[in-house]
């Protein structure tokens, strides 16, 4: 085995680490949050800056181990142009500030970054494969800065819906998905690699 084929391998388990725990984290967040109020989807379905900041500060801030917040401001996402989809597109919504309008961004202990947004049925299903009246989407970058900052490698998506929180593309087919993955922008990469117990597959990061 060559050097640079051993670090390619101890990188791809560290991001397959990064991403479990990642994943683990928010999940455990968002249902411990969902248990806490029966409006819990009526402050990101409103979707203005006071009530995402008070939704947030009320179910999200008490479960998550924050390290820094930036409420609809620079600071906790990357830098515009610097985190791309795997066909190397920026997110259609970004801005100075994150991916997404009235938006929250966050950095928490374990290095990971997030970005939280609110989006409209036909984004929900085109963009995010989830056939939902509303959805909450929440970008995470499981290690940061860090490179590669493209979507299917270290930056995946999940979507919170009246269904719970799910990764995006889960309401697709098998197909669908290594498509998104192989071929396409990489959104739906959190399910195909959770499909493949929790892989990354070589296709994918070679991309």
């Amino acid at each position: 085995m060559t050097i640079p084929t051993l670090i390619t391998k101890i990188q791809k388990r560290k991001l397959e680490t990064q991403l479990k725990a990642t994943y683990s984290v928010i999940q455990q967040a968002m249902r411990n949050a969902e248990g806490e109020g029966s409006d819990f989807q009526a402050a990101f379905v409103d979707g203005s800056d006071k009530a995402m900041k008070e939704w947030f500060d009320e179910y999200i801030v008490p479960n998550l181990k924050i390290e820094s917040v930036c409420y609809n401001k620079p600071g906790c996402w990357h830098k515009p142009g610097e985190a791309k989809d795997l066909l190397g597109i920026k997110n259609p919504y970004e801005y100075n500030y994150g991916w997404g309008v009235n938006i929250i961004t966050f950095t928490i202990a374990k290095g990971a970054w997030f970005d939280m947004d609110g989006y409209r049925t036909s984004d929900c299903k085109n963009l995010f494969g989830i056939d939902a009246s509303s959805c909450l989407v929440i970008y995470f970058d499981v290690n940061g800065n860090a490179k590669p900052n493209r979507v299917g490698k270290d930056i995946y998506a999940v979507v919170q819906t009246e269904k719970g929180l799910v990764p995006a593309g889960s309401d697709r087919t098998k197909w669908q998905i290594d498509q998104n993955c192989n071929t396409g922008n990489g959104y739906w990469c959190l399910q195909k690699v959770k499909n493949e117990g929790w892989t990354i597959s070589e296709k994918v990061l070679k991309r």
